[in-house]
């Protein structure tokens, strides 16, 4: 059993009477503890699918099953219970608020969480340390670098110990440096046990992950392990025979 699942998924949104089709049939499967980048054009539907699977949206129709549970089968209560507990999000922007400390930004993901708030200092002392940034807990956003506001972020989409985590863009905001440093943190959290699911439209971000799932006009265009090349088959798809 597939820790994600869709099947058939659609996504159509309505405006003033005027339809949008953004996902027009997506199945796709990631198992625990795979690294999958999602790749594909302005509007192809990528930012559409990732916030379906991180539970911030529904289909429209078909469904999404996560740890074999079907989704449309939950309450928004219970999904943000599931969210809350089982998903950590990195997003381009940082959201850090800029008047409390690193900690205490980690600490704010602890807010609606089951956790003693007597723990929530240690808890994100230690997911900082892990992030490398033990040396600025007690230092404002606007004192350190984009690439360490980038760990914060990452520090406090850890702090839960979310199974999958779900990072939109990350390097968008990054110099060159800074941007591989993030990734290969990412890469390292992949091995330590998480399931990672990378949106991005850089190749080169992209070919960090172990697969690459490339969307187009809402559907799913191609989808390759990285490294294969010719028209060898996937169990996820059929891949277009090009070389990462």
């Amino acid at each position: 059993m597939a820790l994600i699942e869709l099947t058939n998924v659609t996504k159509t949104y309505n405006e003033e009477a005027v339809a949008t089709s953004v996902l027009k049939g997506v199945s796709l499967a990631i198992e625990d503890s795979e690294f999958v980048s999602i790749m594909g054009p302005s509007g192809s539907g990528k930012s559409t699918l990732m916030h379906i699977m991180g539970l911030l949206d529904r289909p429209s129709s078909g469904t999404y099953e996560l740890q074999g549970v079907d989704t449309a089968t939950l309450s928004d209560e219970a999904l943000a219970g599931l969210r809350n507990t089982t998903i950590g999000f990195v997003f381009q922007a940082f959201h850090l608020l800029g008047r409390i400390s690193v900690r205490e930004n980690v600490m704010l993901a602890l807010n609606y969480s089951n956790v003693s708030r007597n723990q929530w200092r240690e808890m994100a002392e230690k997911v900082l340390a892990r992030v490398g940034l033990s040396h600025r807990l007690d230092h404002f956003p606007t004192q350190i670098s984009g690439g360490e506001k980038q760990r914060v972020a990452m520090a406090r989409a850890l702090v839960l110990n979310p199974k999958v985590i779900f990072a939109d863009e990350p390097t968008g905001n990054l110099d060159s440096k800074s941007g591989q440093a993030v990734l290969d943190l990412i890469k390292e959290l992949n091995t330590q046990g998480h399931t990672v699911i990378l949106v991005t439209h850089e190749l080169e971000a992209a070919r960090v992950a172990q697969r690459i799932v490339t969307l187009r006009d809402g559907l799913i265009a191609d989808d390759q392990m990285v490294g294969l090349s010719g028209e060898e088959q996937l169990p996820y798809g059929k891949p277009k025979g090009y070389q990462i």
